[in-house]
């Protein structure tokens, strides 16, 4: 019972980790502030872009779907703190 509830709490966590970075990357939108960043940072904007379109809007929340979002949120967030 204890791992279901730590593995529950890690869910939340993540889920609330990727809607930060999701609003971060809304307000670069709104702001118009993309042109003044990196490659890199543009690249892992659409990734995190189409893995969020899959996982939300698609319905498709699967394991491996979930990791690489939150995998991709971690660097993206990386990256925006870093360029700022």
């Amino acid at each position: 019972m204890q791992e279901q509830q730590e593995y529950i709490i890690t869910t939340r966590e993540d889920l609330s980790q990727i809607e930060v970075v999701r609003k971060m990357v809304e307000d670069i939108h709104l702001s118009g502030n993309f042109f003044n960043l990196s490659l890199k940072t543009l690249e892992l904007i659409k990734r995190f872009n189409e893995l969020h379109a899959r996982f939300h809007e698609d319905n498709k929340e699967s394991a491996a779907l979930m990791n690489q979002l939150v995998v991709c949120s971690l660097n993206l967030e990386k990256q925006l703190i870093q360029e700022n």
